[in-house]
């Protein structure tokens, strides 16, 4: 093989990691925005799941869920928080890959 021949395989070589690398540039930019977006969504629902705690607080307190037909809004509330923290969960599960 001549040397002109092995320095063509080198160039072409080294311009595939160039693209390779380029591709890898975009994609680990791409992904940290997709993960500033999850971290922004995860506090947004983080602040909604503590709004809500509170006002399911100050409803017990206020004794409005312990009558008769308040059982109802019990578990409605109840079935609201456990979907807010699944989706927290979610959350912190893309971001952990």
């Amino acid at each position: 093989m001549e040397h002109n021949d092995i320095l063509a395989r080198i160039e072409e070589k080294i311009n595939r990691l160039g693209e390779a690398k380029k591709d890898l540039e975009n994609q680990t930019i791409r992904l940290k925005d997709e993960c500033d977006a999850l971290y922004r969504i995860n506090k947004e629902l983080q602040a909604q799941i503590e709004e809500l705690s509170e006002k399911n607080s100050e409803l017990q307190n206020t004794g409005a869920l312990h009558n008769h037909s308040g059982e109802d809004l019990k578990m409605v509330t109840r079935q609201r928080i456990n979907e807010l923290v699944k989706e927290v969960d979610e959350c912190i599960a893309l971001l952990n890959k």
